[in-house]
C-alpha cells in the first residue's frame, strides 16, 4: 500500500501506476467494510430507539455517508477498470479528485453536526451514545483517509491517455434499453453507457437544505398543523434516497411536499421550498 500513515498527507509524486492501483483496491475493501459498519451501528440505534435522540443534522450526515459509499465504490470501480485496460481519461482523474474533495468536506462536516446540541444528547457512559460515538469516529476516520484520493488524482493525471481513444463508446439517452449496434469491424471493442438522469445526490442535498429551514422560527408558524407532515415527508424521502429506491416513488414524495408548500400563502420559507424542488434536474 503506497498511502502514508497521515490521511491527506501522502505524496504520490514518486508513486507508480501500480502503487495507485494498489491503494484503489485497498480503498474499495475499506469502503465496503466501513459501509457495513455504519449501516449496522445505525440500525442498532434504531432498534434501541436511540436514533431519534440523535440530532437531525448528524442523522443526515450518517445517511448521506451511507449513500455516498455507493457512489465511491462505483467510481473507484470505474477507475480501476480504466487502469487495468490502460485507457485512463480525464473522466477517471476527475472522479478520483472529486472523492478527495468530498472527503475534505465530510471531514469538516462530521464534528459540526456531531457536536450540535451536545449538552442535550452527549450521554457519556450510555451504551447507545457509545455506538453513536463510534459512528462519528469511524465515519470521520474514513474520510480523513480518503482525502488522499485527491493527491492520487494529481499523479494519475500523468498517466492519462493523451492520444485518441480506440475503444468505441456508444452513449445512449432516452428510452432505448438493452440495445447494441455492431459494425463489421475486426477486433473492435464496443461499450454501452446508459445515462440515468435521476440525481440521488442532488436530491439529498436539496432535502438537507429544506431540513435546515425547519430551524427557522417562522417555519412552524407558517405551516401550522402541516409542519409535522412536512418534516415526516422530508425524513422518509431522505431514507428513500439513501436506499436508492425507485425514482418515481421519490418524485411522488417530492411532489406531495411541493403541494404542501404551495398551499402555504405569503411564506418565504414555503416559496423557497417550492423553488428548490422545482429546480431539481429530475423532472
Amino acid at each position: 500500500m503506497a498511502q502514508g500513515i497521515i490521511g491527506g498527507a501522502t505524496s504520490y509524486e514518486e508513486q507508480s501506476l501500480h502503487d495507485i492501483l494498489s491503494d484503489i483496491n485497498v480503498w474499495i475493501e475499506y469502503t465496503t467494510e466501513r459501509k457495513q459498519f455504519i449501516i449496522q451501528r445505525k440500525q442498532q440505534l434504531v432498534e434501541n430507539k436511540y436514533w431519534d435522540k440523535v440530532p437531525y443534522d448528524f442523522q443526515v450526515t450518517i445517511l448521506s455517508t451511507i449513500s455516498y459509499f455507493d457512489t465511491i465504490l462505483f467510481d473507484l470501480g470505474l477507475i480501476r477498470t480504466a487502469i487495468d485496460k490502460d485507457c485512463i481519461s480525464e473522466k477517471e482523474v476527475k472522479l478520483l479528485r472529486n472523492i478527495g474533495r468530498k472527503s475534505i468536506e465530510y471531514n469538516n462536516e462530521y464534528p459540526k453536526t456531531f457536536k450540535e446540541d451536545r449538552r442535550h444528547w452527549h450521554d457519556y457512559g450510555n451504551p447507545d451514545f457509545m455506538i453513536a460515538e463510534k459512528l462519528y469516529g469511524k465515519g470521520r476516520d474514513y474520510f480523513v483517509t480518503m482525502q488522499d484520493a485527491g493527491n492520487a488524482a494529481a499523479r494519475l493525471e500523468d498517466y492519462m491517455e493523451k492520444g485518441q481513444v480506440t475503444n468505441n463508446t456508444l452513449h445512449i439517452g432516452g428510452n432505448v434499453t438493452n440495445s447494441q449496434f455492431q459494425q463489421g469491424t475486426v477486433n473492435s471493442t464496443q461499450s454501452m453507457v446508459i445515462h440515468n438522469n435521476f440525481d440521488y445526490e442532488q436530491v439529498l442535498k436539496t432535502l438537507v437544505k429544506i431540513n435546515k429551514s425547519f430551524k427557522n422560527s417562522d417555519f412552524n408558524e407558517d405551516f401550522g398543523d402541516r409542519s409535522g407532515e412536512v418534516k415526516r415527508i422530508v425524513t422518509e424521502t431522505i431514507e428513500m434516497v439513501n436506499r436508492k429506491e425507485e425514482p418515481t416513488k421519490i418524485k411522488e414524495a417530492l411532489s406531495t411536499l411541493k403541494d404542501l408548500a404551495v398551499g402555504v400563502t405569503g411564506s418565504l420559507i414555503a416559496t423557497g421550498i417550492c423553488g428548490l424542488i422545482t429546480q431539481l434536474p429530475i423532472w
